[in-house]
This record gives C-alpha cells, structure tokens and sequence, in this order.
C-alpha cells in the first residue's frame, strides 16, 4: 500500500513538473506560433487565391503552382537557387574547416583573427553589396581594373551573366565565412585533447586526425552550419537585388529575388505567397537530405 501510495505521489509530481515546464514555455510557444506559424499558414491559404486587377479574389486551388512548375522563367529561378547555394557551400565549408583549424591551434595571434573573421558579419548585408558592386565597377572597381589589365579590354562584369553570378555567389560566401568558421571552431574546441594525443601516440598524422578525429566529432555542427546558411542563403534576396536586381536579364534571379519581385514590385501577393510555399518546400528537403548526409 505505501509503495502504491508512494508511486502514486512521484507520477502527480512528475506531471506537475512536467506542466510546470510547459508553462515556462508557453511564452516561446505562442510567439512561435504568431510569428512563424500563422504568417506559414496565411501564405499557404493566399498561394490557394487569385486576384484580379479589378480587386476580385478567387479559389484557384494548385493553378498556382501549376502554372509556376511548368513555367521556363521558374525553372530557371529555381536552377540558380540551387546553383548560389551550391556554390556558396562548396567553396566556402572546406575554407572554414581550414580557418576554423588555424583558430583553434595555439599559434600566436589566433585571438586577433577571431576579431578579423567576425568583420563580414558585423556589416549589413546592404552596406557589403553596395561595397562589392563598386569593386566591380568598371571605371574605378579593382576587379574591373585587374580583368582589363590581364586581357588588355574592358570589362562590365555585371553586365556578364556568368561574371554577375559569380560576384554575387562570391559575396555570399565571404558573408557565411565567418558564422561557418567560429562554429565549426567551437566543435572543434570541445574534443578532448587527450584524443588527439593518443592518435599522435598511433602515428596519426594531420590529415588521418582530422579525417578520423575532427570531422566525425564535429558533425552536428556541420549539421547546424550546412542547415542555416543553405536557409540563408536561400531566402537571400536583398543583397542580389542590390547588386544586379536579378539581372542582366534573369541570370542572377533566384527564388528569393523573383518573390521579392511578385509581392513589392508587381503587387501579386498570390504569386508571392505560392513561390513562398515552394522555398519553403525546397528548405525542407534540403533539411532531410543534410539529416541523411551527415546521420
């Protein structure tokens, strides 16, 4: 009886603490939910929706994304989504794995660099567009100036698909750098060292330590990085629109700028809100295919 009586009392205090949590969380919760959830929703109902000029609205159902999915100019937005992340993460992970090694190694003058690396992200993300077009300006830009002394010719790189979607991916990646570096470096920095001591007692080399030590104990936080800059980088529109505003032509005009265009430039909410939806859909499965690479 006592032992009944006393199992009893630990699951009425288990749940109360457990509802104890949960109302700690409440707050969290509901601004979750006002400010994530609802606007996730609205998009949803909105990209159901077609409005006329005339102010009309009505069901349309998928036409939406019908009409979008067989679209030459959607295709092409969502082929230089994947191409600006691609090209931001594979350049820039294997770069922050080697700065982040350089960080967290007892060379003098490490913590100075933890500074420098923080200086892109610490700029507004307008202020370093505008700062990158004019390196490629083609009366004063350095990169300009460099390329027509190489090939004795002038040249308009952001007139250049190519050229423009490369200065933007190249933005990109010196704008993720440093958020890659500093977190991959802080996996790095929770390793017991006495791993690596005993790997160098095997006759481990450095390449054999980071290959069998470093980068299996920092995949979580490669998880994390590879998660959120392919979500930033996604939903990057400001800083393209800057530079190139999408173009020359559509060369640089990715999910994020094509949206920007539908919804604040065209007005066309519903077009917004269903290219909205398919970003969202496209972060998603990225978000499996991570948690499958790295699981």
């Amino acid at each position: 009886m006592i032992k009944a009586r006393t199992s009893s009392s630990n699951t009425r205090l288990s749940y109360r603490n457990e509802m104890q949590a949960y109302g700690f969380l409440s707050p969290t919760i509901i601004l979750i939910a006002l400010f994530l959830v609802s606007p996730m929703i609205t998009g949803l109902v909105m990209s159901c929706y077609k409005t006329s000029l005339s102010g009309v609205t009505q069901f349309v159902g998928l036409k939406n994304y019908w009409l979008l999915l067989t679209e030459g100019r959607f295709l092409n937005n969502l082929r230089l989504s994947l191409i600006y992340v691609a090209g931001n993460l594979c350049i820039s992970l294997p770069i922050a794995y080697a700065m982040a090694l350089l960080i967290t190694s007892k060379l003098r003058g490490t913590t100075f660099l933890r500074g420098v690396f923080l200086l892109p992200w610490v700029v507004a993300p307008i202020v370093s567009a505008v700062l990158f077009r004019s390196m490629v300006d083609p009366a004063f830009g350095p990169l300009s100036l460099l390329a027509e002394k190489i090939t004795g010719a002038q040249h308009v790189i952001l007139a250049d698909p190519v050229g423009s979607m490369a200065i933007v991916v190249l933005h990109s990646i010196w704008r993720s750098l440093p958020f890659m570096t500093l977190f991959l470096a802080a996996g790095m920095a929770m390793i017991p060292k006495e791993l690596y001591e005993a790997a160098m007692v095997d006759g481990a080399g450095k390449w054999k330590q980071f290959f069998f030590l470093t980068f299996p104990l920092t995949k979580i936080h490669l998880l994390i990085v590879l998660l959120t800059i392919t979500l930033w980088t996604l939903q990057d529109a400001e800083t393209i629109y800057a530079m190139t505003e999408g173009g020359p032509g559509y060369s640089t005009e990715v999910m994020a700028v094509r949206l920007f265009k539908e919804s604040f430039l065209n007005f066309d909410l519903n077009s917004g809100a269903t290219l909205g939806v398919i970003l969202l859909l496209v972060g998603l499965i990225f978000m499996v295919f991570y948690i499958q690479l790295t699981g």
